[in-house]
């Protein structure tokens, strides 16, 4: 079968290729076989690339992909008893290391069941997105006082993303004050056209800290859920309220957070990293089920904010790692086996 794997360190657009792989040995007890109709090209899945340290002699080219939405075709021993799986039921399966390939091995736990009317184009790119929303709306609380958070605004940044308009919906939904940053005006328009009330300013403005300082209609900005970092954040630090919290959560402008230890310790800034993986050890079972039925009634009520940007064959996986960081990309890119 067909599998994109990475063979070297180095940028994802040139350590990739599609190849031919053996299929899946005999399943092991509790393992589900998955025949993928759809996967994700996630930006965290490229910052895993480049941060690969090596590819060890011994395990060959590792595989890529970290979700998808599939069909399944094989169950080990009691994998049934999750939830009554059962051969031909459509699953979204997350975590699934791997999924850029015709099929994918999972643990029956990583198998959730897609319901009816909710397309794979939805289903493909939701968990993940969703869990990371949710890890960041909880990192924001451990961060900030709860009247803080009712009294003041919220900056968002990568408005245009997913993750970042599921972040303004349910800051909207629970009657917090969020304003959203993106990089261009189309962008912006966009964002406030798909989720109704939303504010939302653009970079690609030169007074854009006035229209955000605007915005904020006199709340103090106490918080920042920020996927960009690098530059940016010496820019909007300015707008903060001293001990605002900075929850970082990618590094689309580079590596570095911005500021350095003297703007941190004079304005007593919060800084606090977060990472959707938590979710699978941080999380109690009757938790990480609320999380997968709110984030599957949010797919239903919203579908605007699950757009397609493009859907490659696995052949064109540079293509589409060149299409998922490309400026001002409307919709999420998929690889289809």
């Amino acid at each position: 079968m067909k599998a994109v794997v990475q063979t070297a360190v180095g940028e994802p657009a040139d350590v990739l290729d599609p190849i031919d792989i053996g299929e899946p040995a005999q399943l092991a007890p509790g393992e589900v076989l998955v025949d993928v109709t759809l996967a994700p090209v996630h930006h965290g899945d490229l910052q895993l690339i480049r941060a690969q340290p090596g590819i060890p002699d011994d395990t060959g080219p590792v595989r890529r992909g970290s979700e998808a939405a599939g069909i399944v075709r094989g169950l080990g021993a009691g994998a049934e008893a999750h939830g009554g799986l059962k051969v031909g039921d459509r699953v979204i399966a997350v975590p699934a290391a791997g999924s850029w390939a015709e099929s994918v091995v999972i643990p029956a736990s990583a198998a959730i069941p897609v319901p009816p009317g909710l397309d794979d184009e939805t289903a493909a790119q939701l968990m993940i997105n969703y869990v990371a929303a949710r890890m960041i709306l909880r990192g924001l609380r451990k961060s900030v006082p709860e009247d803080e958070l009712r009294k003041g605004a919220i900056l968002v940044t990568g408005a245009g993303s997913v993750v970042a308009q599921l972040l303004l919906h349910m800051l909207m939904r629970e009657g917090s004050a969020p304003i959203g940053l993106s990089r261009g005006r189309a962008s912006a328009r966009r964002v406030m056209a798909a989720l109704d009330g939303a504010k939302v300013a653009a970079t690609e403005d030169a007074d854009w800290p006035s229209q955000v300082a605007s915005l904020a209609e006199d709340r103090k900005i106490v918080g920042v859920l920020d996927c960009v970092s690098g530059g940016l954040v010496r820019e909007y630090a300015p707008l903060l309220s001293n001990d605002a919290a900075i929850v970082t959560y990618g590094a689309l402008g580079g590596a570095d957070i911005g500021i350095g230890a003297p703007d941190i310790v004079a304005r007593q800034f919060v800084i606090r990293g977060v990472v959707f993986t938590r979710w699978f050890t941080d999380l109690s079972p009757d938790e990480q089920a609320a999380d997968i039925r709110s984030a599957i009634q949010l797919a239903t009520e919203l579908p605007p904010l699950f757009r397609t940007g493009g859907v490659y064959p696995l052949a064109e996986v540079r293509n589409a790692v060149a299409a998922v960081e490309a400026p001002q990309r409307d919709g999420f890119i998929f690889l289809r086996p």
